[in-house]
């Protein structure tokens, strides 16, 4: 996994300020975050091992989420730290609608190198999973190529979760990156910026015709739309009261990503994805507040009657997985 990881502290307001103005927050989070490393996290939940290929300073910040991460399984021993650099740092204004505005010091994470990115990562790794911020800025963009270049001399496959802003500020890179992607994730605005397709039906068919094996399109409120080669699923988004958006893409992709590495049909995965994407919306920041395995599992049981029929074989499915699993 190659991303950044931050701490974010999410303050939830009920109104963004004027130019000039205040904001009041009820509360205040403080915890890890950073699009791969929510991924990360979640997928050690579901019971699937991850490590990080990232980069923080010796301070504060960098102290502090080292200290978080080691209270999940993911595994630290491939973060570079950087004792003369400042570690990244997200201020999150949450709105009542659960919608986030974000203010980011990326800090450290900009100065990962090719050299931090070592070979024998790669010799028994199934994914390596990217967010396109990682191409905003050299030499972590160096190190992106660097890694993908050893994942594919390994056979391992490349995953991407676009992002927006990278499609606005590094459309040529990402369009690359994308032609070299195995699963691609990404949303109607992004494909809009990057290929002027305005339809998720013409992204999936981009996306495959690029040569993407696994492609997803979310759409938030309106559900998302899942395809390989095979064919496509559409599954609606699940009922839940939102307070914070912040890290749901991010659960999405590990839905996608498990469901990929455990071999689980279009149809599993998708729900899977969704209803993990469903379940970060519920609570306040991401990192140590997403979802796992028993919290899909309960969601998938509670609403299989509200989905569409053609997906209830995919929530047979995940139950007789996750089952199989300690």
């Amino acid at each position: 996994m190659l991303g950044d990881i931050n701490i974010d502290t999410v303050w939830p307001v009920d109104k963004l300020p004027g130019a000039g103005h205040d904001a009041y927050a009820r509360s205040v989070n403080v915890g890890l975050g950073g699009a791969v490393l929510n991924t990360a996290i979640v997928l050690d939940r579901l019971g699937q091992p991850a490590a990080m290929l990232s980069c923080v300073g010796q301070d504060l910040w960098g102290t502090q989420a080292l200290d978080l991460l080691r209270q999940t399984g993911v595994n630290p021993g491939y973060i570079r730290i950087r004792p003369e650099l400042a570690s990244g740092l997200i201020f999150l204004a949450v709105t009542p609608d659960g919608e986030r505005t974000m203010f980011s010091f990326r800090g450290a994470n900009t100065h990962l190198a090719p050299e931090d990115i070592p070979e024998k990562i790669f010799e028994q790794a199934s994914i390596l999973h990217i967010s396109g911020y990682s191409l905003l800025e050299d030499p972590q963009q160096a190190a992106v190529w660097r890694a993908v270049e050893l994942a594919k001399s390994k056979g391992v496959a490349v995953s991407l979760d676009t992002g927006l802003e990278p499609a606005l500020l590094t459309r040529a890179e990402l369009c690359r990156l994308i032609e070299m992607t195995d699963i691609c994730v990404t949303g109607p605005k992004e494909m809009k910026e990057l290929y002027a397709v305005t339809s998720p039906e013409d992204a999936i068919a981009k996306l495959l015709s690029l040569g993407v094996r696994l492609a997803a399109v979310k759409l938030g409120e309106g559900g998302s739309l899942v395809a390989d080669v095979q064919g496509s699923v559409f599954c609606p988004a699940f009922s839940v009261e939102v307070v914070d958006t912040t890290g749901a893409g991010d659960s999405f992709s590990a839905g996608l990503l498990f469901g990929w590495t455990h071999g689980l049909s279009l149809e599993a995965s998708a729900v899977l994805a969704s209803a993990l994407g469903a379940l970060a919306t519920t609570v306040f920041g991401a990192g140590l507040s997403l979802p796992g395995k028993q919290d899909a599992l309960t969601l998938l049981k509670a609403q299989r009657e509200n989905i569409p029929a053609n997906l209830y074989k995919g929530i047979d499915e995940l139950i007789t997985q996750f089952g199989k699993e300690p």
